[in-house]
């Protein structure tokens, strides 16, 4: 007689079956919840200027074409062109005071403002790059009726999501002569899967489910696709060797898509945003230098 305490291979395969269900059941759960983590960040508060840095700023009220007020600085041109400064996710306007202050010790107009559902601005989702392309649109709209700036010597500079929102607004704005962007994505879907690719789709699909979910157009967050579209206007990449976040191989898939007048710096050393800690003068360098190029040759 079979003794009754022996497991039947077709128990076997259901309780393997419902450890496999339970484990994706735990992996979905959690990328879900870290997808809607990131499209909700709290909010950092502003850090202190020293003094001299940005002198001559005044506070601006930018409001985008979907109704939101962006609090940011502006500070005057010297020359006649203007540069908007855009931080990364989760930080605001002065993350990038070092890059602000460069640009305006070249005389240049430099804008910085918080995006939406960050810093002082309003809002309560991060897109991404998606609706941020709104707030970069409201802050070209502001620059363009400035009497300090020749609306056709306007440019962009952006961080990380910053860097990717501005070359989307600039494949659709032209009034944008010259973007520079810094350790950015080439799609939101591509930086998904890198960032929640352990599992493969397992992990993945939950989390794009979960913006798409949330009215993100996942599918527009894409300038890889279109980088071309700038039609010779120039485009500065720039990335940290031994970024995590920004990884060499999308970064050179980006390049690769770019067409010319483009240009790729790379920085040895340098984690996500430390251009300015591992190489100051070369950074402040190569900011100059595109931005005189690209908006001053002629003037």
């Amino acid at each position: 007689m079979k003794s009754l305490l022996r497991p039947r291979p077709a128990r076997f395969i259901a309780l393997a079956l419902l450890g496999v269900l339970a484990v994706a059941a735990v992996i979905a759960y959690r990328n879900v919840r870290a997808a809607r983590a990131v499209l909700h960040p709290a909010r950092q508060p502003l850090k202190p200027v020293a003094e001299g840095v940005l002198a001559g700023r005044t506070d601006v009220v930018l409001r985008t074409r979907d109704g939101l007020a962006l609090r940011g600085w502006y500070v005057p041109s010297r020359n006649r062109a203007a540069v908007v400064v855009m931080h990364g996710f989760a930080e605001n306007r002065t993350q990038m005071l070092f890059e602000a202050e460069v640009l305006s010790r070249a005389g240049y107009g430099v804008l910085l403002f918080d995006s939406r559902g960050h810093g002082e601005s309003e809002g309560d989702l991060v897109t991404w790059g998606d609706r941020e392309r709104e707030d970069l649109r409201a802050a070209v709209d502001f620059l363009s009726h400035r009497d300090d700036v020749e609306p056709s010597r306007l440019g962009v500079l952006g961080f990380s999501m910053g860097g990717t929102t501005a070359m989307l607004e600039a494949l659709d704005d032209e009034r944008l002569k010259a973007v520079a962007a810094a350790g950015a994505y080439p799609s939101l879907e591509a930086d998904t899967r890198y960032s929640y690719g352990r599992w493969g789709p397992l992990s993945v699909q939950p989390a794009l489910w979960t913006l798409r979910l949330s009215g993100v157009d996942v599918d527009a967050v894409d300038p890889m696709k279109r980088l071309c579209d700038l039609k010779g206007r120039p485009l500065l990449l720039i990335n940290g060797d031994v970024d995590e976040y920004a990884p060499a191989f999308l970064q050179d898939a980006l390049f690769q898509a770019a067409c010319e007048p483009k240009t790729y710096w790379v920085v040895p050393g340098a984690h996500h945003g430390e251009y300015a800690k591992k190489a100051p003068e070369e950074y402040a360098h190569h900011l100059r230098d595109f931005f005189n190029a690209a908006l001053l040759s002629g003037s």
